[in-house]
């Protein structure tokens, strides 16, 4: 009888399920999911086509999980007194900062920066991808925002700013300023330049909320 775990050769050996998982990102990714056959998949984790179904009843459950991911990731986004609905009387303008730099550190993984990208191949043709995009990534972040700019200017922490319209204006060019920094990590260029005009943007925007009595 083999004892799998006290092997050493097996003990970096990663579960087949996970294996699958991450093939399949790496050739969605480089490919399109439409492009890539279960066959593929297999040939390329080292296992049967066959087997494959042991872990996901279709190719489309295997980016079903790999959607699942990359939400529940991304709600790490939020700052952790954002996420309790009780605490948003206690939130600071630097909340918008701290939700930006979470934001960045997660997509600066090379797993998530993958998924980003078949979302954005996939958006026009899957309504999955389609609501990471337009829920997840554009209109959750702006709602989040306004809800908190109005507690803020209802508290006076910050000026008397028109919420609807600030939320946009922060959320949208972040998004834009997002996809570049994608756009450029995925084919290895500098990002600094980016990296510093979100840094920017972020700081205009305190800048343009603070109250005389909170600078």
């Amino acid at each position: 009888m083999v004892h799998f775990m006290n092997d050493p050769k097996t003990k970096n050996i990663k579960p087949t399920k996970e294996r699958i998982f991450e093939v399949s990102l790496e050739l969605f990714a480089a490919k399109g999911f439409d492009a890539v056959s279960v066959r593929e998949i297999g040939r390329n984790v080292g296992i049967r086509e066959s087997s494959i179904y042991n872990h996901y009843p279709s190719k489309n459950a295997i980016l079903d999980d790999i959607f699942q991911y990359f939400e529940k990731e991304l709600i790490k986004m939020r700052p952790p007194e954002a996420r309790n609905p009780e605490k948003i009387n206690e939130l600071t303008p630097d909340v918008f900062r701290e939700r930006v730099n979470r934001t960045l550190n997660i997509l600066k993984t090379p797993k998530m920066a993958k998924i980003f990208q078949i979302s954005s191949s996939e958006q026009f043709r899957d309504e999955r991808a389609k609501k990471i995009i337009l829920h997840t990534l554009i209109k959750e972040p702006q709602q989040f925002t306004e809800k908190v700019l109005e507690k803020m200017v209802e508290n006076k922490t910050i000026k008397p700013v028109n919420p609807k319209i600030l939320s946009v204006e922060f959320q949208y060019p972040l998004f834009s300023l997002f996809l570049e920094y994608l756009l450029l990590s995925s084919e290895n260029s500098d990002t600094s330049a980016v990296e510093e005009a979100i840094s920017n943007h972020v700081d205009y925007f305190l800048d343009t909320i603070r109250g005389e009595n909170s600078k």
